[in-house]
């Protein structure tokens, strides 16, 4: 039997999957690294040695048990957009500047203001390259290259210095952001597809990781993970959703006419032809049901304690409605001055009530954004869920009630890997397309019906939901402006 490998690293923790051909997982192993991450400067940091370290000792553990050279091939996909720079030595220069650092406030706001667009997310990578440059111009002289995760692991496993894209329409960089930047472009390694063999497994890699020497490694998302899990969802036909819930929310949708609303991520899609990737974010969704069961029930109690107190509470939680905006929030509003609201908190509701008012808010951040895709019209056939909230019945449930759409989960709740795994079976012609491996591989487990009689409660308190910013924007903004220590 042949095999494929997906090695997926992620902020905190890198996991790698091993599946036969049919899309079967055969074994899974995850190691876990440190964040170094300043609330205070906004500064989010990691080693990317210790990346490697994991891909050593996850790669070990899951090949173990099979013959190394009927591993077909490989794909490493990663968070991002996030910078890993090395030396002229071709040593790490200093740590990664992640995705979720803030620091390069001032240059993203200075190229977003050159190009013309929107009031950006910090996450871009480009203005960390230059944050960086500004910040540490020692540091930067030595500078031979900038690059993502996935590429520094793609450059221990091959010995090659590439930068994986998704398409011409979906990249980290270009010649226009480098121009605004001036940044010098022999910083940044030659661009790859997704899909295309980047390299292949070096003897000294094979040493370390025990895999087969002359191993096709593949590109893969060029540190947009989304599209991953599109693929494992199988959410690539018009209409369906890809709903990725879990620290924040993804919401992507397949559809052949573009909107041309700066609010979405829009491309033409990266799988299926004459069709555009549309997508938002959400913030902190999942981070907020951290946030409240880690202050009131505990860091070492279960989620299960509190789903089981939310399924006490009734539908709409006694009218209570949480704006999950805990850090601020992106699509729809891109402004990261909006704070949490607890809207309706009475001395009638309890901690039942709470619970699920959270996971309620979530939905209806859900729902506000089909709600902007039909407004162009859009006609949404089903959600599929993936990712942590995934695993919770009752808030598949709920999200399914809100929107009034069926939500279906998958086999694989979590299947960035197996998205990796289908990208290097396409690379080395195993499959071939994307979607349709992806159709023919991923196995559904449940679905969730909306009920009507929630539906028209929830709708009701859907408006309210939407309205609530507007409302209270201007009052965010003063908030912010306070000085307080």
């Amino acid at each position: 039997m042949d095999y494929l490998l997906g090695i997926e690293l992620g902020t905190t923790r890198l996991k790698t999957g091993l599946y036969d051909t049919f899309g079967s997982r055969i074994n899974e192993c995850i190691s876990a690294y440190p964040l170094n991450f300043d609330k205070r400067t906004g500064k989010a940091e990691s080693n990317p040695i210790d990346w490697w370290n994991a891909v050593i000792k996850t790669v070990k553990s899951v090949i173990s048990k099979i013959e190394p050279t009927k591993l077909k091939a490989i794909c490493v996909g990663s968070h991002g957009p996030s910078l890993v720079a090395l030396n002229d030595a071709n040593q790490i220069a200093c740590p990664s500047i992640l995705w979720m650092d803030s620091r390069a406030n001032s240059e993203a706001e200075f190229i977003s203001q050159k190009l013309n667009l929107k009031v950006n997310d910090v996450a871009w990578f480009i203005p960390k390259a230059l944050w960086l440059k500004n910040n540490h111009p020692v540091i930067f002289e030595n500078i031979s290259t900038l690059f993502q995760p996935l590429d520094y692991i793609n450059y221990c496993l091959t010995g090659n210095k590439r930068t994986v894209i998704v398409s011409d329409f979906v990249k980290i960089w270009d010649n226009q952001l480098l121009n605004v930047s001036r940044l010098p472009e022999n910083l940044f390694p030659e661009q790859v597809k997704i899909g295309e063999i980047l390299g292949y497994i070096t003897t000294d890699a094979a040493s370390f990781t025990g895999l087969s020497a002359g191993t096709p490694v593949i590109a893969g998302t060029g540190g947009a993970d989304c599209f991953e899990v599109l693929i494992s969802t199988g959410a690539m036909s018009k209409g369906i959703i890809c709903d990725r819930g879990g620290t924040s929310q993804g919401i992507n949708l397949c559809w052949d006419k573009k909107f041309n609303d700066k609010n979405f991520f829009e491309a033409p899609h990266p799988f299926v032809k004459n069709c555009f990737h549309i997508g938002g974010l959400m913030g902190t969704t999942g981070k907020a049901l951290q946030w409240y069961k880690e202050l009131y029930y505990g860091q070492n109690e279960p989620y299960e304690s509190l789903f089981k107190d939310a399924e006490q509470a009734k539908p709409g939680s006694k009218k209570l409605i949480f704006l999950p905006y805990l850090a601020g929030e992106r699509t729809p509003w891109w402004d990261n001055k909006a704070r949490g609201v607890f809207f309706g908190l009475s001395l009638d509701h309890d901690k039942n009530d709470i619970a699920r008012s959270i996971l309620e808010g979530v939905g209806y951040g859900l729902n506000h954004v089909l709600n902007l895709f039909r407004n162009y019209g859009v006609n949404i056939s089903e959600i599929r869920s993936c990712g942590g909230q995934s695993l919770s019945p009752l808030w598949n449930q709920i999200k399914a009630d809100i929107t009034g759409v069926k939500v279906v989960t998958n086999k694989v709740t979590d299947g960035s890997t197996l998205g990796l795994a289908i990208i290097a079976g396409v690379g080395v012609g195993i499959y071939s397309n994307v979607k349709e491996a992806s159709e023919q591989i991923i196995k559904f487990d449940k679905i969730y019906v909306p009920s009507e009689k929630n539906h028209t409660l929830y709708s009701e308190l859907q408006e309210i939901y939407e309205s609530l910013y507007p409302s209270l924007k201007n009052n965010f903004a003063k908030l912010k402006s306070i000085e307080y220590t």
